[in-house]
């Protein structure tokens, strides 16, 4: 007879849960929110167990930031697959996911990996390799000065909404006009 109170270990599924709420703090409150308590205590899991999966914070901090990496990646092609303007196309994609006003899904996953980097500056490593990887495989569409302008200003509107300058309702109308600009 099975123990009812004897969990199943699923080690992989268990390690994929606390990714998951370490990216949640940190899209809500950056690095520095991403405690292992508060994200033991979103898993349901002790401390220790946490510990378990990841021997340190930098750890955990390090595969949530992969983790998150590898699902932009994955979203950046899925929305470049759809767009039948092959110039600026990495450019459409990014000022999309940068400017990404949802709470749940892709937006989230941006806002981790921003307030990431703009909290712990050991991240930015990682960032600044997938991003040129991204621009180098996309340097016969992406690769002019008025694109690079374009991915810098969504980087700022961004960052003003972020930092309470504009409201976030002004980021669709600017989001909007990058997005056309794409195509001159």
């Amino acid at each position: 007879m099975e123990n009812p109170y004897q969990r199943k270990k699923e080690p992989e599924a268990l390690r994929q849960k606390i990714i998951e709420h370490a990216i949640r703090l940190a899209s809500e409150k950056g690095a520095a929110g991403v405690s292992i308590q508060g994200v033991a205590d979103l898993a349901g899991v002790t401390k220790g167990g946490v510990f378990h999966h990841f021997p340190s914070k930098q750890r955990l901090l390090q595969a949530m930031v992969q983790e998150v990496l590898r699902r932009l990646d994955a979203a950046v092609d899925e929305y470049i697959g759809q767009d039948h303007e092959p110039q600026g196309c990495f450019s459409r994609a990014y000022i999309h996911f940068t400017l990404q006003t949802d709470a749940s899904g892709i937006g989230t996953l941006w806002s981790a990996i921003s307030m990431t980097m703009l909290t712990d500056h050991a991240f930015n490593a990682l960032w600044m390799d997938w991003l040129n990887a991204r621009l180098a495989r996309h340097q016969h569409t992406d690769s002019g000065m008025e694109l690079k302008l374009l991915r810098y200003a969504a980087d700022g509107v961004w960052l003003a909404v972020f930092i309470g300058a504009e409201p976030p309702e002004k980021m669709q109308e600017v989001q909007a006009e990058l997005m056309r600009r794409t195509y001159l």
